[in-house]
């Protein structure tokens, strides 16, 4: 297959496969578009007639879901060739052709992604994946504490649906997915928890669609095929979840109020320093004035008795 049709652009289709939890979905798109659809997995055997299968190692030998997100959300060595890449979940089956999405979803924006159509904000994602036992509750629990210590407003913003996701090659761009990637390893596997925060830390704002999550006039999201019945690790009941954004607004809260507190202090120290170097400055021009006016009674004191002596003396004289 040839790159994209586009002039002055390298375009590419990629998504990935690890650990061999589910089958791959063929793309009839790819039969229609010059855009290169290209899978990354650790299956040997797999093989397709509509995508471009590119055997690769797994980035953590037994973590195949991790593994997977890295080449999710850094790519692979592969795509250094292309100026623009459209990430799809194998789940994905592409309606349009992906040089038309791109051409759209990259039009004033180099990273956009489709809103998240059934959570309103990034907190009830959390809470649904807390509920459904979908991934550690301790990781889960830390991340959302986190996020709401040092960025709560933006646990009450949108959510992306990163299950299609269109970039533009920019060092920006690339500085951004790494520190995503660097939320994904330390916090929860599910990216999407961590998509707005890691890039809003980057200094990128990522453009968000409004399309159906299901089905829409570019995708269709398909059921899984192969994947293994794995049972929920744990679900955690309503009454169990903490309200941290909550707690992590107050703390903020209460470390705003309690600077503003250590200001005044100072300040009033600062005054108190003053005055009382003021009152010592005044306490001891009293002592001087005190001082000044002993002596003046003094030298009253000695006139008076010289002049009741002259006194004295012209009464002698008139006698």
């Amino acid at each position: 297959m040839s790159t994209a049709r586009t002039p002055g652009h390298r375009r590419a289709v990629y998504t990935a496969l690890i650990g061999g939890h589910e089958e791959l979905h063929e793309q009839p798109m790819a039969e229609v578009s010059e855009v290169p659809f290209i899978c990354f997995t650790d299956d040997r055997d797999l093989r397709s007639e509509t995508w471009d299968v590119r055997l690769v190692e797994p980035l953590l030998a037994l973590d195949p879901v991790r593994s997977a997100r890295a080449l999710k959300v850094c790519g692979h060595d592969d795509l250094a060739a292309y100026d623009q890449t459209l990430w799809i979940d194998a789940r994905v089956t592409l309606s349009e052709d992906p040089a038309t999405i791109l051409d759209a979803w990259l039009d004033g924006s180099d990273v956009t992604c489709p809103q998240h159509a059934f959570r309103s904000n990034v907190v009830s994602e959390f809470e649904e994946i807390l509920l459904l036992g979908l991934d550690d509750s301790s990781r889960l629990y830390e991340q959302l504490t986190h996020y709401a210590t040092t960025d709560p407003d933006r646990l009450e913003g949108p959510v992306p649906w990163t299950g299609i996701l269109a970039r533009r090659r920019t060092p920006l761009v690339e500085a951004a997915m790494w520190r995503w990637l660097v939320h994904v390893l330390r916090y929860s596997r599910r990216d999407q928890l961590s998509f707005m925060h890691a890039l809003a830390q980057a200094g990128l704002a990522p453009r968000l669609i409004d399309i159906d999550n299901l089905e829409s006039d570019v995708h269709l999201w398909q059921e899984p095929r192969g994947r293994s019945d794995r049972n929920p690790i744990f679900r955690v009941a309503e009454t169990l979840r903490p309200p941290v954004a909550q707690l992590g607004e107050l703390r903020r809260q209460l470390d705003h109020v309690t600077r503003e507190m250590l200001i005044a202090v100072a300040a009033r120290e600062e005054q108190i320093t003053a005055q009382t170097e003021r009152i010592a400055e005044l306490t001891g021009r009293i002592g001087d004035l005190e001082r000044e006016a002993a002596l003046l009674r003094s030298k009253n004191a000695e006139k008076r008795r010289k002049l009741m002596a002259l006194r004295y003396e012209l009464r002698a004289r008139r006698r």
